[in-house]
């Protein structure tokens, strides 16, 4: 999906947006303009009637450790904002259940992309974006 529709690129759970098929019930391609506004963002219950009313309404990812050879990858499944459960997956993420295993692999090539572009940009200097922000966390 071309991100150029937003005036500023939004930080979306994947990071970058994607087409895809809603697996929230029956396997369902939705117009690209539902995708941007509701499908890229989770927590679209109350706003898409495919959304079942009982579990999670949002998966959110992020970076919880990198090296040279692996990724690992923090996830919370929120409901109505809140968190409600939470794992740690290690890339290939073959572990994960089929859906999410979909979305891992999404952030991960998201963030790899983004790490790329942001080393290339410094000289190619060596930055990890899971060091940087967990050297700033509180304990």
């Amino acid at each position: 999906m071309d991100p150029g529709e937003w005036i500023h690129s939004p930080r979306l759970p994947l990071i970058d947006p994607y087409r895809g098929v809603c697996r929230a019930a029956d396997p369902f391609e939705a117009d690209e303009k539902t995708q941007r506004d509701l499908c890229n963002w989770g927590c679209a219950r109350g706003r898409c009637q495919r959304l079942p009313r009982e579990g999670a309404d949002a998966v959110r990812f992020a970076v919880f450790s990198e090296d040279s050879t692996s990724l690992r990858v923090v996830y919370i499944y929120e409901k109505d904002c809140a968190p409600v459960d939470h794992g740690i997956a290690e890339d290939p993420f073959d572990s994960a259940p089929e859906i999410l295993r979909t979305q891992l692999r999404a952030f991960a090539q998201s963030y790899r992309r983004r790490m790329d572009h942001f080393q290339s940009s410094r000289g190619g200097e060596n930055v990890s974006i899971a060091t940087a922000s967990s050297s700033t966390s509180a304990e």
